[in-house]
């Protein structure tokens, strides 16, 4: 088909769309196969790998499938399916999801308002949702208008809920251009006839009524000055299917899932298969990549897992030979990402880790030296995955682990359990395997937290694209953070040790330098880092210090760190004082690293986040009940402060 024939063609749709909607088209974008359940395939290995550029990042449809389902519900699994097999399900068979459980509402009020039934476990349907869609609109306007410092829980958690089904649903229709459907229906030999149809079937999907483009435009070439009485049967049809396919156009476009990239490599812009379709279906490249995955739907539907795969790897083999070479480099890494995915390597370290300070607590009533040596072993397997992942990582994004909290937490506890390890070879006293396996299930049980908010491997923002200060200030602050973090949880050991009647006199007194001398580590390590941030600050915005607030948390942590140093020099404070000291300097990290992104002001806004301001008082009032409640029993001992 020439160029003009093309633009004549789609002249005619939009004609026919705007002549006919209110006679003869009455499409709505519900599947026929409301009772029929695809075959399915075995096996989603193909389909897994293929890759889609989602938040500015390529991953592959695994990484995906996962945020998504992460995103609707908070897990990444539906009952016993996983995000991938939910995904393809979602994607090619949609209407077998909507009765699907997968939106999760944390706040019973919501429901009330949508007048659906509370459910225990909080997850609801699409089903259970679009009769309350327009209730559920209105209440997200409103809470839209809020300021966002204003919005309380469950406006914040309207907007999310609403955002979720509109995603849901824009996403449903995806590949419903492969799929059969009755706007395209045709009983008439005679026009089936005319358009090379043979056999029984009726119903045809929207590519099936693409590829007859030539003779459509055929029939429809005079209905445009042709009087509507004196159509013929053909050309009555004719029209029909016009009017869906320009239906079809409005309604599926702008589908949020970018599949395809575009042919020019300016913009790396990647879009929808049905975007593709309106933009430039008769390209031949483009149109044999939405061969490819029509086939992929329909084999899908039919089972035939030989089909599938062949051509999931054609689509993906297409897509991949277009690519600049920038993006072929990021694509050649999915089969790391992959790994990543299959083995979660940091659930298994936060099990091994917390079975180590299990193992640590039976040594308390247990004196047993294969205990420790358990304890040990046990240690190394938690930190084995951890690392691994973290190599992995670094690898999948090319840069330092450090660019959002998720991972800022995960090399901090990594950072943590070196340091306990270097402690252990040094003392071999259990000190080093305690903070080490304290350290490591804590901040991976936070890291958690934030895992749950999607993908975890994000774009960086602008500020932070820099792997040469990534490299330096990030790192060592962040190695600031967690010789800090360690002072801190031994100064809870030193002052538990005071409380032990029966500790011997030495172990305090071991446990007291271990703390000084990684506390003097935190805070060499925090001034550096502190400093390479002003350098960075002074290239970035054109000035070396500007007191935002998280230069001044940074800052601090570092004066704390030096006090407590002064101090203790001065003979001002004893060392259950300094233990002390140190307690609050794990305080002064908490919000130094995310507790003043709370106040959602500064230039350091990549690090805003929201929902801990409870959680952080809470740990600060445990930790100063425990400092009033041990320092006096020890004073009462005449343990000076």
């Amino acid at each position: 088909m020439n160029k003009f024939s093309k633009t004549t063609f789609i002249s005619i749709i939009i004609f026919l769309g705007l002549i006919l909607s209110p006679h003869v088209l009455h499409a709505q974008a519900i599947c026929p196969l409301d009772t029929i359940k695809p075959k399915k395939v075995e096996s989603l290995e193909a389909f897994k790998r293929i890759p889609i550029l989602n938040q500015g990042r390529i991953k592959p449809l695994e990484s995906y499938a996962q945020s998504l389902l992460l995103l609707f519900s908070g897990k990444t699994h539906y009952k016993k399916e996983s995000a991938d097999e939910w995904l393809a399900r979602f994607l090619f068979a949609p209407r077998t999801t909507f009765d699907d459980k997968i939106f999760l509402i944390n706040s019973p009020e919501i429901a009330e308002a949508l007048k659906i039934e509370p459910d225990k476990h909080r997850r609801y349907s699409y089903h259970d949702l679009d009769p309350g869609y327009d209730k559920l609109k209105e209440l997200a306007e409103a809470s839209n208008s809020i300021d966002e410092k204003s919005r309380s829980v469950v406006d914040s958690e309207i907007l999310r809920v609403y955002s979720n089904l509109l995603l849901f649903s824009r996403l449903s229709g995806a590949f419903s251009f492969a799929v059969p459907h009755p706007d395209f229906y045709i009983e008439s030999p005679e026009t089936k006839k005319f358009l090379h149809w043979e056999g029984e079937q009726t119903k045809f999907s929207f590519y099936d009524m693409l590829e007859k483009s030539e003779s459509l435009m055929q029939a429809a070439k005079d209905l445009e000055i042709k009087d509507q009485k004196e159509w013929t049967d053909i050309e009555k049809n004719v029209a029909r299917i016009l009017s869906g396919l320009d239906f079809w156009g409005e309604h599926y476009a702008n589908c949020p899932i970018g599949l395809i990239p575009t042919q020019s490599h300016d913009n790396e812009e990647w879009i929808s298969p049905m975007d593709t379709i309106l933009s430039g279906f008769f390209d031949p490249v483009y149109k044999q990549e939405i061969k490819y995955l029509r086939e992929m739907v329909v084999s899908y539907w039919n089972g035939s897992q030989l089909e599938f795969d062949m051509n999931a790897k054609l689509f993906s083999g297409s897509v991949f030979e277009r690519l600049s070479p920038k993006e072929k480099k990021i694509v050649q890494k999915i089969p790391l990402e992959l790994l990543y995915n299959k083995f979660n390597f940091l659930a298994w370290a936060k099990l091994f880790y917390a079975l180590g300070f299990f193992v640590f607590l039976l040594s308390l009533t247990f004196k047993q030296k294969k205990l420790y040596q358990a304890a040990v072993g046990v240690t190394i397997l938690g930190f084995i995955p951890h690392a691994f992942a973290l190599v992995l990582r670094i690898l999948i994004l090319s840069r330092p682990p450090v660019s959002n909290l998720f991972e800022t937490f995960i090399f901090v506890g990594l950072i943590c359990v070196v340091l306990g390890g270097i402690l252990e070879l040094v003392n071999k006293n259990w000190l080093g395997l305690v903070v080490a396996n304290t350290c490591g299930v804590i901040l991976l049980m936070i890291a958690g937290k934030y895992s749950a908010e999607g993908d975890t491997m994000q774009m960086l923002v602008a500020v932070l694209n820099s792997n040469f200060w990534l490299s330096t200030h990030v790192l060592a602050i962040t190695i600031g953070y967690a010789g800090c973090c360690v002072a801190g949880i031994i100064g809870h050991i030193y002052i538990l040790q005071l409380l032990n009647r029966r500790s011997d006199s030495k172990g305090p007194e071991i446990t007291y330098k271990c703390m000084l001398g990684i506390l003097g580590f935190g805070l060499t390590m925090t001034f550096l880092g502190t400093t390479l941030g002003g350098i960075w600050a002074d290239q970035s915005w054109g000035r070396f210090w500007g007191w935002d607030p998280k230069e001044n948390g940074a800052l601090m942590i570092v004066l704390w760190c030096s006090i407590i140093f002064h101090s203790r020099i001065a003979k001002m404070i004893n060392p259950l004082g300094a233990a002390v000291g140190c307690i609050f300097v794990l305080i002064n990290v908490m919000w130094a690293w995310f507790g003043v992104n709370l106040l959602s002001v500064g230039l350091h806004s990549y690090g805003f986040t929201s929902g801990i301001a409870n959680t952080l008082l809470v740990y600060v009032l445990i930790e100063i009940l425990f400092v009033s409640i041990t320092v006096p029993i020890l004073g009462k001992r005449n343990i000076k402060f």
